[in-house]
């Protein structure tokens, strides 16, 4: 293993590494576990950061959303579409409010079980809930993993190829061995590598 990969890793995890929900209430380590509203609130940020929408709209809009308690199926499923689109307009997510308003229907009961814990299958399954496609998904497991350790290791595709351009490469047992295949670690590498993409630093981790 190289020393050099070893350094980049870790300075990915420490200068940019983000919990999954960073910028809400629900981001703190001892609030993070695999309670349902917990991964509702993850597809939630997958959905909204799917959207081609600025950086910092994003995180607004899911802060927003997760305050308004949508993150809890009983208030998702006793809100209407009008409630939802007003949530999403507070945010300042005007463009496709209404249209990601619809999207917030859903459930994840049983997901991971009828999954059997494989990553792909768990994809595939969650890319049946209506507005989630390949990059949405992706982004789910960057942060479910956390709470969901069979997940582990996991990547989304953008950040793993960031990850190849600044030298870490794309073997993902070998980040993992060097994050001490630490699920919640792996998922602040991954969100860290997303950071390091969306404001182009990778000049930051290339210099290691």
């Amino acid at each position: 293993m190289s020393k050099e990969i070893a350094l980049k890793v870790d300075k990915v995890l420490n200068e940019f590494g983000r919990s999954p929900l960073h910028g809400t209430r629900l981001a703190n380590p001892p609030t993070l576990d695999a309670r349902p509203e917990i991964v509702l609130a993850m597809v939630i940020d997958a959905l909204i950061k799917a959207r081609p929408i600025s950086h910092e709209l994003t995180q607004k809009t899911i802060k927003t959303l997760i305050e308004a308690d949508y993150h809890d199926i009983d208030v998702l499923s006793n809100s209407t579409w009008d409630d939802r689109t007003m949530v999403l307009e507070d945010g300042g997510y005007n463009r496709y409010r209404e249209q990601c308003a619809t999207n917030l229907d859903g459930d994840l009961n049983n997901l991971l079980k009828q999954a059997n814990g494989k990553p792909e299958k768990v994809k595939l399954l969650l890319k049946e809930v209506k507005g989630i496609g390949d990059l949405a998904a992706e982004v789910f497991l960057n942060n479910v993993q956390s709470v969901w350790p069979s997940i582990a290791p996991f990547i989304d595709s953008r950040s793993l190829k960031a990850a190849d351009e600044i030298g870490i490469g794309t073997n993902l047992n070998q980040i993992y061995k060097i994050l001490d295949q630490d699920p919640v670690r792996m998922s602040w590498f991954a969100n860290g590598l997303s950071e390091v993409r969306l404001e182009k630093r990778q000049d930051v981790i290339e210099e290691v």
